[in-house]
């Protein structure tokens, strides 16, 4: 039997879907697996074509279905967990390469973005005040919670006014960058279960599915760095629904410095051969340290100037162009 056989039997990939979207619920401890769902109903796609990625698909969608009460709760399953892989392994059964249709899922969300704004514009909601309101709903609960633990451990008084500013300052970045958090969360989703499949396939068939590339020399056009500085600055000098507009596209644009910093770290890995070990410690720390993830961002961001790749590690094919070319 094939070692990937498993992946063309959409119902069986569906069910696990399902379980991986449903258990999570149950046991609040599995909420990381969740974000493993898209993955078998991609391989099934994959493996098994159009027709069994929908079929697999169509498990966890009627599940939701059955759960629910109309159509919305389902629909919205569908477009968050499986719409993008079924879309993804068509391209790929294509011919297209893993990065283009990554590409493609950041365009959608791009789009997605801005028919948001247009449709916050038009009918006149202010957003960011809507949704600082809903916010601040919770804000008593939690300030009550945090008081009666620290009447139990005895800590200082003072850490309470800190922990207040610091729920204020995190209300106030969600409301203003809502949007663009649940994009790039959307975003990464697919990236994390588009890549594990790619690596998936690799190592469990001789069959080649994904056309090869070495993502490692990914590069960002230089181009697009007027488009970073341009949304930064209308989200740094201007109020209201401009600086939303800017602040929430500045954001997903730095997604993409942050990846091509990504890129940079793997070639050093890959340079050093350094081992799964140290490799896992580094992805944890990205997790828990919010200030590796900007210095990552800042990384790629420098790259296209310095081009550390090359410069440091001689990653570059002769004739590939340079940065800022």
């Amino acid at each position: 039997m094939n070692q990937m056989e498993w992946a063309i039997r959409p119902v069986f990939a569906g069910i696990q879907a399902l379980l991986l979207l449903i258990l999570p619920m149950l046991m609040p401890v599995l909420v990381p697996l969740q974000m493993a769902a898209p993955l078998p109903v991609l391989l099934t796609a994959l493996w098994g074509g159009p027709r069994a990625g929908w079929m697999g698909a169509s498990v966890p969608v009627i599940g939701a279905l059955l759960l629910s009460e109309g159509i919305l709760f389902p629909f919205t399953t569908f477009l968050l967990f499986f719409g993008f892989p079924l879309l993804a392994a068509w391209l790929v059964r294509g011919g297209w390469k893993a990065s283009h249709c990554l590409g493609v899922a950041y365009l959608l969300g791009i789009g997605v973005l801005l028919l948001f704004f247009v449709w916050v514009l038009l009918s006149g909601i202010d957003f960011e005040t809507e949704i600082t309101l809903k916010l601040n709903e919770f804000k008593p609960a939690i300030m009550a919670s945090m008081t009666a633990s620290i009447a139990k451990k005895g800590v200082d008084p003072v850490f309470l006014a800190e922990f207040k500013n610091g729920l204020d300052a995190l209300i106030h970045i969600l409301s203003l960058l809502l949007p663009s958090l649940v994009l790039s969360g959307w975003f990464l989703l697919h990236t994390g279960n588009l890549l594990a499949a790619r690596r998936l396939v690799a190592k469990r068939v001789n069959v080649t599915v994904f056309a090869p590339e070495d993502l490692t020399n990914w590069r960002i056009p230089f181009k697009l760095v007027w488009v970073f500085l341009g949304t930064g600055l209308l989200a740094y000098v201007t109020e209201g629904f401009p600086k939303q507009l800017g602040a929430n596209l500045f954001f997903l644009v730095a997604m993409l410095y942050f990846f091509q910093g990504m890129a940079i770290v793997q070639t050093g890995f890959r340079h050093y051969s350094v081992a799964g070990v140290g490799r896992g410690i580094f992805y944890f720390a990205l997790i828990v340290w919010s200030s590796l993830v900007l210095i990552v961002m800042v990384l790629g961001l420098f790259d296209i100037w310095v081009d550390f790749r090359k410069r440091f590690f001689s990653t570059c094919k002769e004739g590939e162009n340079s940065p800022g070319s």
